[in-house]
């Protein structure tokens, strides 16, 4: 008897589709492919499994249903096993970065400690506020954020990658030009990520600078 694993990848995909009910017009819109290039798959399908349609593929496909669940089981274990491993080094990321931003804030002397979920829940409720200030763990907690969620999604789809990026852009441009202020520079900084590589290096000097009241603080009497 045919098995899943003779079939392609993209052949395993219009099967699944297949057997969740879905019409080719369906299939076709859920994989980004032509409605002519489903059929062409599901002819090699119905020869591979010798069937002559859609009815008799699903009836067949019943009765080997034992077979492909162990399939799946192994790839549930290693889909988490590569989450186990995110989330550790996730961990590991977070406790680094912290000690570096605790010790910096101590040094600046900033009144507010920012840690990494709140940083998250005040990007996102200013998302569109591009006035007043963010300290430097605002800001890089939630560029860590942006980074390891981008990452992890990568694992899943590059639709998804897509979807968070644009959904966190707004609140990302916004954190971006408060620090921009902080330090004491215009928002329209920002302009450089519109160039290729050196300008996103630019931006992220800037953005580590310390904040611009200490740095005047530090200025020697008799040269003010």
């Amino acid at each position: 008897m045919t098995s899943l694993n003779q079939l392609s990848r993209r052949e395993k995909e219009v099967v699944k589709l297949l057997l969740a009910g879905k019409s080719n017009k369906l299939i076709a819109s859920s994989l980004y492919i032509a409605e002519s290039t489903v059929e062409f798959h599901l002819t090699n399908i119905y020869a591979k499994y010798q069937v002559g349609s859609r009815t008799e593929l699903i009836l067949k496909l019943g009765e080997s249903r034992v077979a492909d669940n162990e399939d799946l089981v192994e790839n549930r274990d290693r889909l988490n096993s590569i989450w186990r491993n995110w989330v550790l080094s996730f961990r590991e990321a977070v406790s680094i970065i912290g000690k570096e931003l605790k010790m910096n804030t101590v040094v600046e002397n900033e009144s507010n400690e920012m840690t990494f979920f709140e940083s998250i829940r005040v990007c996102f409720t200013k998302f569109a506020d591009f006035s007043g200030k963010a300290t430097r763990p605002e800001f890089w907690w939630f560029m860590l954020f942006v980074t390891l969620v981008a990452s992890a999604l990568a694992y899943l789809s590059e639709q998804l990658v897509n979807v968070f990026l644009i959904a966190t852009l707004l609140p990302l441009l916004a954190v971006g030009a408060r620090r921009l202020r902080d330090i004491g520079k215009s928002p329209w900084w920002e302009l450089f990520l519109l160039v290729p590589v050196g300008g996103i290096v630019i931006l992220g000097i800037l953005w580590a600078q310390p904040p611009a009241n200490l740095l005047a603080d530090d200025t020697p009497a008799t040269a003010r």
